[in-house]
């Protein structure tokens, strides 16, 4: 008898790996600042809910690096399913809205074939993983100061990172709190141009670095 099969797409790969990596949406929106419709978008294969090409391939490129996974196979993925309008948004390929329409029929070869694709692409996306996990570093996020901010002599500085860093902002230990954001003051007695360096370095060794310019001016 025959079986109605549907190959795996780009969202479905993202999606299977992501729930491997244990993250929900709304984790991959907050350390990619993607929106979280646009990720949904993406895992559903609506493409033309994106604002335009360019950034449908920024986004699957940045969600791939999360999760450790080489973006270059997807893009290509990408290229092959969906083409460009002339207004610049991604459409499926006719013989992919085809495919949508009715089931493909696929001979026992091919099914073969396409699931030892599947599995390869599977173990390497997994291996290359785990291999990112052990080997990436924290992960770092400075909210203030703004680049090039212009302040007085009192400085915020506010971010967030992995729960279990050690932190320091211009060399000086900072406390994390327990979901990992961190809060300090810094006091200048001098005007003028200044960085500020902040360095969250894992239980790992793996150290992550932010530097913020700024001008202080009394």
């Amino acid at each position: 008898m025959n079986q109605m099969v549907k190959t795996q797409t780009l969202g479905d790969l993202l999606k299977t790996n992501r729930k491997k990596a244990g993250l929900e949406l709304e984790d991959v929106a907050k350390a990619t600042f993607i929106k979280l419709k646009y990720l949904q978008a993406i895992e559903n294969d609506d493409f033309a809910v994106l604002p335009n090409a360019s950034y449908a391939k920024a986004y699957v490129s940045n969600y791939a690096k999360l999760l450790a996974v080489d973006p270059q196979p997807l893009l290509a993925i990408l290229r092959r399913d969906y083409r460009e309008s002339a207004k610049g948004r991604l459409l499926p390929r006719e013989f992919l809205k085809e495919s949508f329409k009715k089931a493909k029929l696929f001979s026992p070869i091919r099914l073969t074939v396409s699931a030892i694709i599947i599995m390869l692409l599977s173990f390497a996306l997994y291996t290359a993983w785990q291999w990112f996990s052990l080997n990436r570093p924290p992960r770092l996020v400075l909210f203030q100061p703004e680049d090039n901010q212009v302040t007085a002599n009192r400085v915020v500085v506010e971010g967030q990172t992995v729960m279990d860093a050690i932190v320091l902002v211009n060399a000086q230990p900072v406390a994390l709190q327990a979901d990992g954001f961190f809060n300090t003051e810094l006091y200048f007695d001098i005007e003028g141009p200044t960085t500020i360096t902040v360095k969250a370095t894992d239980r790992r060794g793996k150290t992550s670095v932010v530097q913020k310019s700024i001008r202080v001016e009394f």
